[in-house]
């Protein structure tokens, strides 16, 4: 069992390891009974899994997105997906997705009847959404990806749908560091279910946005130098250069101004 901000929380591990943590809202696990997958020679094996956590209507995905927007002005290269959710008469009513490389977006799922859709729980899942979905979440070549977002990992890829496949193609592989929003109640299950064994969870009810981001920088920072030190190129990124991102980063990533701390003035160059 472990604590997040002094507040209880449900995930316990035979052997775990808990890291102890000054901040609030954090904690990290390396759970012993897990066996640790062999990573190809010349990567970083040690890439962190960040898991936003919270129930729902805790603003997970919103917690993510203020996260992306301190560093997607830094030359940080994201891919994946992020799914704002609509309300409809006070209750969850479908889910907007959108590929953070390209900034597009497409209708994920409702909950209005469609005999096209895959149905899922009370959801209604468009084929085209979950076409755009797969794609944004194929494994990122390492050469062109800092960061892979994933919002959420929930009951659905649980149990094999939805996002369950590509999950399980890249924690098999050479990852960057990613960043996924799980549930409270199902955190302790997504670790296990995908052998995760560097979680960096950050609870939504006391965490602090500007630290969860300066964390995600430095392993991105981490996984640039791996990269560089193992010889496989980077992307040709100008020296000072500004990453264009997607429009809905783009105000907040035009946030990191000279006062802001160093962590989010720091631009990634071509030596990583």
């Amino acid at each position: 069992m472990f604590y997040m901000g002094g507040r209880r929380s449900i995930c316990m591990y035979p052997g775990a390891k808990i890291t102890a943590d000054p901040r609030p809202g954090y904690t990290r696990i390396t759970p012993f009974s897990l066996p640790p997958r062999q990573e190809p020679a010349g990567t970083n094996g040690r890439a962190p899994v960040f898991i936003i956590t919270g129930e729902q209507g805790q603003c997970k995905t919103t917690f993510l997105h203020l996260v992306l927007g301190l560093i997607v002005g830094a030359n940080v290269r994201i891919r994946g997906v992020l799914a704002p959710g609509h309300v409809r008469d006070g209750r969850r009513s479908g889910f907007t997705l959108v590929d953070l490389a390209t900034g597009e977006h497409e209708e994920l799922s409702s909950v209005d009847p469609d005999p096209r859709c895959e149905v899922h729980g009370r959801f209604y899942f468009r084929p085209e959404g979950l076409a755009f979905g797969r794609r944004a979440l194929a494994p990122p070549n390492p050469r062109e990806t800092d960061l892979m977002a994933i919002d959420e990992v929930g009951r659905f890829e649980l149990q094999g749908a939805v996002w369950a496949d590509q999950i399980d193609r890249l924690v098999s592989l050479s990852h960057p560091p990613m960043v996924w929003t799980v549930r409270r109640r199902l955190l302790d299950t997504v670790i296990e279910r995908w052998k995760i064994t560097n979680p960096v969870v950050v609870d939504v009810r006391s965490a602090s946005v500007m630290a969860t981001a300066g964390d995600v920088m430095d392993a991105v920072w981490e996984w640039r130098e791996a990269q560089t030190a193992s010889a496989v190129p980077v992307s040709p990124f100008s020296p000072g250069r500004i990453a264009e991102g997607p429009p809905l980063l783009a105000d907040a990533a035009a946030g990191a101004s000279p006062g802001a701390p160093s962590i989010f003035r720091r631009r990634y160059g071509p030596e990583g």
